[in-house]
């Protein structure tokens, strides 16, 4: 039998394997090859450049390596044209075929082939048999091969579908891990508050979703000028520092990425620093270098604002594909919707504690008194809420102590604290000879008349050395003090006294301001000694869900009581401390009045 063999060097043959071949096409080859006794049997299709052979019996070595052949020596090409059986005896006696290079070149004289179709119909390859030497093609083997041919193209058919249905998988399995990796996102991004919280999201989500073991998130500088890292995860090492901030006018691959608001990939650190070469500068002044891995920059734009640039890194090379591009941009998104949030909060924060420090001024601190006070907010983003303390020393010298409870735990809160607060001030000042209740209930009639609505409860103390008090009572203890108070609707205050413990002062109260103005206020008095003091709080102190609020005063006198010998300043503390687990569920102000000994020089 002639052997099919490459009648030139000239031939132009591909080195690299043909993708496609498969060994189950192997089998159509020889059956072909076998029933028609040719030596040569082709399993090809064609693409617009070349012929690709996926199944073949008797090709020589090169052409077995090569499985591809040029469009010019590919005589399935005629199959494919004419869409029908090619029947070829002797293909140098065919004025069409005689000068084909598959007939020049490589010493193809007779051939059949028949037409292999896609799922469509059309004509895409050929099953074929090639003789070297003319021969004559029966009519039976013509039939046996279309045959062959028709049960070839089922066999591609199949692995079609079969390969469709695998991309469909891949792309269903993206699909989900990409939704997977968008809801990680979120549901990381929902609890951060604060920009270190948002950094620290985004390392973990660039590690577990990503697996990039580099992070860094740098922020626009308030002038507008440069970026600063926050956060510079596993850049580590001597020398990080002069990564830490770029000016936008540097050639940096962060700076650039602000000034234009369009990502950047590398596939590695080589390609990053040939791009921008004053890198390598930065890079040699590290003790250690940074992976050869990719690289991608990308901005931090929320509603058209630039916030800042997120900076990845791989260890190891990296191409970034277009669905891979799109999920850093989403990351990018998130991280930036996260720290607009967390920056609007910061400075939500920074007001609401100006408004805080403003209404709660220093105490003062006069000869016969030490006053201390401690306040814990319930709204951990405002850091504000409607309880106050307040301190006030009168004209004759008598000292007001006031706690006060409005209802809300917000900046809104606040400022109707801070109108009660403002007036309730202005009003014992204007009357120093007035007794608690008076003020409580201008307060009340005021709070009602310029329409302010508030409903508060509070609590306001008058002392007075005894001798001086306002209703001119004398003697008593020496150096003791006389304390009257009147309660609208407010926890009733504690009397700590040292070697005796705490105990509640509890006459009863009034009604709460904001709910009736024509109410009648009682006020109350005991007196104090030198040592003693007197402890005002808010209700957030003592009140819990689980316990009856009977033993939680009880709780709160004993441990007064315990911390009788404390500063004033320490019992307040230790007292929220060991009242307060953590962050309360109420806003807690606490204020305590200690008694001095009069100075006797």
């Amino acid at each position: 039998m002639p052997h099919w063999s490459v009648a030139t060097t000239d031939l132009p043959l591909p080195t690299v394997p043909c993708p496609g071949a498969d060994p189950e096409l192997e089998r159509f080859g020889r059956l072909a090859a076998g029933h028609l006794g040719a030596p040569v049997a082709l399993v090809s299709v064609l693409t617009d450049t070349e012929q690709l052979i996926l199944g073949a019996v008797g090709l020589p070595p090169d052409l077995e390596a090569a499985r591809r052949l040029p469009l010019t020596h590919a005589l399935c090409l005629e199959v494919v044209r004419r869409e029908e059986a090619v029947v070829v005896p002797d293909a140098r006696d065919d004025p069409a075929l005689a000068a084909h290079g598959a007939v020049t070149d490589l010493d193809v004289v007779a051939y059949v082939g028949c037409p292999l179709r896609d799922d469509e119909g059309k004509v895409v390859g050929a099953l074929c048999a090639i003789d070297t030497a003319a021969r004559a093609w029966t009519d039976e083997q013509v039939a046996y091969l279309a045959d062959l041919a028709a049960a070839c193209t089922s066999e591609l058919r199949l692995r079609g579908e079969r390969e469709r249905a695998r991309r469909t998988q891949r792309v269903a399995t993206e699909a989900h891990r990409h939704g997977r990796l968008l809801l990680t996102m979120a549901e990381a991004f929902t609890a951060a508050t604060t920009v270190a919280e948002v950094t620290r999201a985004v390392s973990r989500v660039a590690a577990i979703g990503l697996g990039a073991t580099m992070s860094g998130v740098a922020l626009l500088d308030a002038d507008g000028h440069g970026l600063t890292y926050t956060s510079m995860d596993a850049f580590d090492g001597h020398g990080v520092e002069a990564l830490r901030h770029a000016a936008l006018t540097d050639d940096r691959p962060v700076a650039h990425v602000a000034r234009t608001r369009v990502p950047l990939y590398f596939r590695d650190h080589t390609a990053l620093v040939r791009r921008f070469p004053g890198m390598a500068g930065i890079d040699a002044g590290r003790d250690r270098p940074l992976p050869d891995g990719g690289r991608a920059v990308l901005p931090l734009v929320s509603r058209g604002r630039l916030l800042g640039v997120l900076t990845l890194g791989w260890p190891v090379p990296r191409d970034f594909r277009q669905e891979n591009r799109e999920v850093k941009a989403a990351l990018a998104g998130y991280t930036a919707q996260a720290l607009e949030r967390a920056l609007l909060l910061d400075q939500r924060r920074d007001v609401a504690r100006t408004l805080q420090d403003a209404m709660l001024t220093a105490l003062p601190q006069p000869d016969r008194f030490r006053l201390a006070a401690s306040y814990l907010p319930a709204a951990q983003e405002d850091q504000v809420g409607g309880d106050w303390y307040d301190g006030l020393v009168l004209p004759d010298g008598d000292l007001v102590a006031v706690v006060g409870d409005v209802t809300g735990h917000d900046m809104d809160a606040a400022a109707r604290m801070g109108q009660l607060r403002s007036t309730l001030r202005a009003f014992a000042w204007d009357r120093p000879d007035g007794a608690p209740s008076s003020w409580l209930a201008r307060l009340d009639r005021a709070d009602a008349g310029l329409g302010m609505g508030t409903v508060a409860s509070a609590l306001v103390a008058r002392c007075a050395p005894l001798g001086t008090a306002a209703d001119g009572t004398p003697g008593g203890t020496p150096g003791g003090v006389r304390v009257t108070w009147s309660n609208a609707g407010h926890p009733a205050p504690v009397l700590v006294r040292p070697g005796a413990g705490g105990r509640l002062l509890d006459p009863g109260s009034d009604l709460l301001l904001g709910v009736d103005p024509a109410r009648d206020r009682r006020d109350h008095a005991t007196d104090l000694r030198p040592g003693d003091t007197l402890l005002l709080y808010t209700d957030g102190l003592v009140e819990r869900r689980d316990v009856a609020l009977p033993h939680a005063l009880e709780r709160l006198a004993r441990e007064a009581g315990r911390l009788a010998d404390r500063e004033p300043d320490r019992l307040v503390r230790e007292l929220t401390a060991a009242l307060v687990d953590g962050r309360p569920a109420d806003d807690v102000a606490v204020l305590a009045v200690r008694v001095q000994a009069p100075d006797r020089r």
